[in-house]
């Protein structure tokens, strides 16, 4: 029992030791005066998980922004009670105790005051990282977006974040022909978001694909009178356009959508080439975003016989309660002119974006209920879930 107590009071000393040592390489900065010095004009640096970097900008009349995941958020900066560097994010203020490294004059710490967790930054004069890891937090901070701020970027079509989307969807079906209610199929669809920013500030290059990988499949044999299950990719489809979100919220884009002939069996395509139009018209504001994407698309070309005439028109109005959470309707309603045919579907959506190891994550789950579809066959539901990680766009750096 006298060793066991021996070794507990030796392992309390050393860790006393260890931090003690640990707190002298750090001297708070305890006046009013030094934090203002600090913050007045100056760019630092934070790393964040996976190889990711957050800079932050202040300027001398507390105005400021941070800049993540390749988008801007805003700041502003204070100093409180003489020895606290208070951020305002978001809706909120988070304050600091800030330390500064004895050894290295640009490596400096923050210490939040009400949960004691801390950070490393470098005031950029040099290419530096930060050298401690931390804690990534829903809440952001002075040096990284929080979980609300990104979501109300992911709310926009425009936005500038770079973007892996994989969504998983199952549907039912319903119409005329024999056992047309028995059939159900899944597609999981892979889309990334890669943005280009542009010099202008608010505008950018949109380039997103969508490649389906389709899964049981059902297609009718009119010889056999049945349906058959077909699995395999799809036609890919990509649209490239040029966008802009104004100061004042109003969102527009430009540019055109194609459609390639990539399936890799018959019933999954139509071995043709479409290219077409496709504009954005729509509002972003605090808590909502409203607007309509409609395009347009032609056969140009290809092996098969099919004539390709679609529209489609997808209305997006999304509401931001607030705790990165979304709620709203995105339906995709579409009419083939060579069918006279209309498809219109009621759509449901809700999402979450969270921070996951220094990630942000967007968790979503949508339901269609379609109104209007061919009679002989057509979709009758849709169940759709949905995992979106905000990635670097490792391609738009080559280009800067």
């Amino acid at each position: 029992m006298r060793n066991v107590l021996r070794l507990l009071l030796g392992t309390v000393a050393v860790l006393m030791t260890m931090s003690a040592a640990a707190s002298e390489n750090w001297q708070r900065l305890s006046s009013s005066s030094a934090l203002v010095d600090l913050l007045s004009d100056i760019e630092i640096k934070r790393e964040l998980k996976n190889g990711a970097y957050a800079i932050g900008r202040y300027r001398a009349d507390g105005s400021g922004e941070l800049e993540a995941w390749g988008s801007t958020f805003d700041r502003q900066w204070r100093v409180q009670n003489e020895d606290q560097a208070c951020f305002h994010i978001d809706t909120q203020w988070q304050c600091y105790f800030i330390e500064k490294h004895w050894q290295d004059n640009l490596l400096y710490r923050a210490v939040s005051v009400v949960s004691g967790d801390s950070f490393t930054f470098m005031v950029v004069s040099r290419l530096a990282k930060a050298l401690e890891p931390h804690v990534a937090s829903s809440q952001g901070g002075a040096a990284e977006p929080s979980a609300d701020e990104v979501a109300k970027k992911l709310a926009n079509p425009n936005a500038p974040l770079a973007s892996l989307t994989m969504k998983l969807q199952y549907k039912t079906y319903q119409g005329d022909l024999p056992k047309a209610e028995d059939q159900d199929s899944t597609t999981l669809l892979f889309q990334p978001s890669l943005p280009f920013p542009l010099a202008e500030k608010g505008t950018s290059i949109l380039f997103r694909p969508a490649i389906p990988l389709q899964i049981d499949q059902p297609s009718f044999e009119g010889g056999t009178k049945r349906f058959d299950e077909v699995t395999g990719l799809g036609d890919i489809s990509f649209d490239l356009a040029y966008a802009m979100t104004s100061s004042d919220g109003i969102l527009t884009a430009v540019g055109v959508i194609a459609t390639l002939p990539t399936a890799t069996e018959d019933e999954l395509g139509l071995d043709r080439y479409a290219l077409g139009p496709e504009l954005l018209i729509g509002k972003i504001a605090k808590n909502y975003v409203l607007g309509a994407f409609p395009n347009h698309q032609w056969d140009v070309g290809g092996s098969g016989d099919a004539e390709i005439n679609l529209t489609n028109v997808q209305i997006f109005a999304q509401y931001l309660p607030g705790g990165a959470w979304n709620v709203g309707s995105s339906p995709v309603l579409s009419y083939d002119h060579v069918t006279d045919q209309a498809t219109v579907p009621v759509n449901l959506n809700l999402g979450k974006t969270v921070i996951l190891s220094g990630r942000p994550w967007k968790l979503s789950m949508e339901f269609n209920y379609y109104v209007e579809q061919a009679d002989a066959f057509g979709p009758e539901f849709m169940l759709g879930v949905s995992i979106t990680p905000v990635v670097e766009n490792v391609i738009a750096e080559w280009f800067k």
